[in-house]
């Protein structure tokens, strides 16, 4: 699970109220989630699977916030329309401390590895969860704060949904008609198999024609790389003294340069690339972060039978 990653302009004032955000905004607004590998233990994999009410395909519709984060509504327990944040990159899923006050119910303290070392956090099981067609029950969660996120977007926040729930069953985010759509997923030109689909979901992307595994994210702005994961010239950074990313073990700074980017077989042309002033251990799977929102795509799909990442 990643925890509170956020690209933030210390000149821009207060974060955005609503999901109408101004250019500028929209520029340094990198995402939510960041950099929690793993809850020790049987949690990484949750207590009871979720399941599809449905066979056949559904939607789920979503707004959009700060041009990147997915909000879907969800029922916890016996309190429904909760907005939750659906994110690909986290696992396993979180509820608020407010929620979990609600719901009356109580866990145990689990140690949580992060990109700057172990930190405590309780973990629950929930009696029950659904998010459109996709429901389960019994499923082990870890509570968070999430008053920070809720003062930046400007909603309240029951949780965030993670890919121990979102991997139960293929889907597409279709972004163009802001909707999750449940359901097999159509071959297509532009997929690549995952790396790895436990506990988090990775793919092989070439910048400048080097190799790096990343996390598919859906809660992060683009292109993000730890530092040291690249071969880069130093005079090719640029460092912005406005913009960092807050994580749970505090503020780090982010280095920019523009490089050829591919893929799969897609050779996407020239993006911007983050380099985070974070260095984890390389044991934990990946070396940065693949988001959505500035990678120009229209619609991402999860082919969980096929183990098959698409975009287009």
């Amino acid at each position: 699970m990643k925890i509170g990653i956020r690209l933030w302009n210390s000149g821009a004032g207060e974060a955005p109220r609503s999901n109408r955000c101004s250019s500028l905004q929209l520029r340094v607004a990198v995402g939510m989630v960041a950099l929690l590998v793993c809850i020790r233990g049987p949690l990484c994999f949750g207590s009871a699977s979720p399941e599809l009410v449905s066979g056949a395909k559904t939607e789920v519709p979503f707004e959009l916030y700060n041009d990147n984060l997915i909000i879907v509504r969800a029922t916890i327990g016996a309190i429904k329309n909760v907005n939750m944040i659906l994110d690909t990159g986290t696992s396993p899923s979180a509820i608020s401390k407010e929620m979990a006050d609600r719901l009356r119910v109580r866990g145990k303290t689990e140690t949580l590895q992060t990109l700057k070392g172990p930190i405590q956090a309780q973990s629950i099981i929930l009696p029950h969860i659904q998010i459109g067609t996709l429901r389960g029950d019994s499923i082990r969660v870890v509570v968070q704060d999430l008053s920070f996120m809720e003062r930046s977007l400007g909603i309240s926040l029951g949780g965030i949904a993670g890919l121990d729930i979102l991997s139960t069953g293929s889907f597409t985010i279709d972004y163009r008609r802001r909707k999750i759509v449940l359901g097999a997923i159509a071959a297509s030109a532009k997929q690549i198999r995952f790396d790895t689909q436990v506990p988090l979901l990775t793919v092989t992307v070439k910048i400048e024609g080097q190799e790096v595994r990343l996390l598919v994210d859906s809660g992060t702005w683009g292109l993000l790389v730890y530092r040291n994961r690249l071969r880069t010239a130093q005079r090719q950074l640029q460092f912005d003294t406005n913009a960092s990313i807050s994580t749970a073990g505090g503020m780090t700074q982010v280095r920019w340069f523009r490089a050829v980017v591919s893929l799969g077989n897609d050779n996407m042309g020239t993006r911007s690339v983050g380099i985070a002033d974070v260095n984890p251990d390389p044991q934990n799977g990946f070396d940065g972060l693949l988001g959505f929102a500035k990678m120009g795509f229209r619609k991402v799909s999860f082919d969980f039978e096929n183990g098959l990442f698409g975009w287009e």
